[in-house]
């Protein structure tokens, strides 16, 4: 008789089971981070078992990996290379700050990853968050440089994202679930453009 692997689905959709393993880790790490959330909870949320969720992604670190990876995914603005160097900063930080507000899960995520994520194993290096690599892309060609005003574009990059994922946690945090106030959502993103400018050199 054939020995079945632990924990694998006997019927339904695999990709479908996947997917609400994901959806339903997303929820828990976003709520409690990587330490606080177990794959119990997880499964049970999602309505399989445990051995079902493994089968899918190894271990809890292999589904906080798939989790970070799908709510990091998707489109982000496109470079924008008319105006001045502040201008298409201002634009391409507001871009961001919208996109954040769209998906916020992604800025608990990112900031709990950076907060208390697992250290990476071995030789791996962490995956670059493609938001900190398309601002340090835009920033490289902006008036530091890496030589004196403002931060080196890596730098100034990850902490624009810190303040893009902050500034959206804390609007959200006061809303118990509802659309935050357009003047209070105004003012946050008019804010982190305005430290943006700042931490890339350019005065306003």
């Amino acid at each position: 008789m054939e020995k079945k692997s632990v924990g694998r689905p006997r019927d339904g959709d695999p990709a479908e089971t996947r997917r609400g393993i994901l959806e339903a880790a997303e929820a828990c790490f976003a709520n409690a981070g990587f330490a606080g959330a177990t794959t119990r909870q997880v499964a049970l949320r999602a309505g399989v078992n445990v051995a079902t969720l493994h089968y899918h992604f190894g271990n809890k670190e292999g589904l906080y990996r798939a989790v970070l990876g799908r709510a990091s995914g998707g489109s982000l603005p496109a470079p924008d290379g008319t105006g001045a160097p502040a201008e298409r900063l201002t634009r391409l930080v507001g871009q961001l700050w919208d996109v954040g507000v769209s998906r916020p899960n992604l800025a608990r995520l990112s900031l709990l990853d950076r907060l208390a994520g697992p250290a990476p194993t071995g030789s791996e290096e962490p995956e670059e968050d493609a938001r900190v690599a398309l601002l340090r892309r835009a920033l490289s060609g902006g008036p530091n440089g890496g030589a004196g005003r403002g931060l080196p574009p890596a730098e100034a990059a990850r902490m624009i994202v810190t303040l893009l994922d902050g500034s959206v946690v804390t609007l959200g945090s006061g809303t118990n679930g509802s659309a935050p106030a357009e003047g209070a959502a105004s003012a946050s993103r008019e804010a982190v453009v305005a430290a943006a400018l700042r931490l890339a050199g350019f005065s306003r």
